[in-house]
């Protein structure tokens, strides 16, 4: 995706989730999470026909019929009225971008960071929420971890908070013991 697009996809998020200027409280917190599933069902009914809501050659209100009949009247409702401004708008390409940036600015409203967790086994609930814990006493924020297991970790675990890495594995400490004995 282009600049321009990530731009856009930007501000029709903030538009969308209306947090700006707003003070953290629980009801925000529902009413924002509130939008998010909103928008998530919006986007699972409508994916199998995302290439007709975003088709160049058909009109907009061919589309609007189409995504009203996808959505039935189960999705009355904000999500609903703001797909079809995209529909309307030709933007509807830029729902799962414009989702992930909901994404973040709800987390980032909330004060919560979201964290993946790699390890070769599965972690018990124990050991991720111990991670949670610790994370949370860095960061000063609600954390909120999911473990993924691969292969590629041969022991101890790697955690991934955005772009930042914590590499707790085997592998990672054999390599900085090996920089550390490069290094004298």
């Amino acid at each position: 995706m282009d600049a321009g697009a990530k731009i856009v996809a930007k501000r029709y998020a903030r538009a969308y989730m209306g947090l700006d200027g707003k003070v953290f409280g629980a009801a925000l917190e529902r009413a924002s999470h509130e939008k998010l599933d909103g928008l998530r069902r919006v986007f699972e009914e409508a994916r199998p026909h995302l290439k007709t809501l975003t088709h160049p050659v058909l009109n907009s209100a061919v589309k609007i019929e189409v995504l009203e009949k996808v959505l039935g009247g189960k999705h009355a409702g904000s999500a609903a009225d703001f797909a079809a401004l995209l529909v309307r708008r030709a933007r509807f390409g830029l729902l799962e971008e414009i989702m992930q940036e909901c994404l973040r600015l709800h987390d980032e409203f909330c004060g919560l960071l979201r964290a993946e967790v790699f390890s070769r086994f599965p972690l018990s609930e124990g050991e991720v929420k111990r991670i949670e814990t610790l994370l949370a006493a860095v960061s000063g924020k609600k954390v909120t971890a999911r473990n993924v297991t691969t292969e590629r970790v041969i022991g101890g675990f790697e955690v991934k908070i955005g772009d930042a890495v914590i590499d707790a594995t085997v592998r990672g400490r054999l390599e900085a013991m090996k920089a550390g004995l490069a290094g004298r």
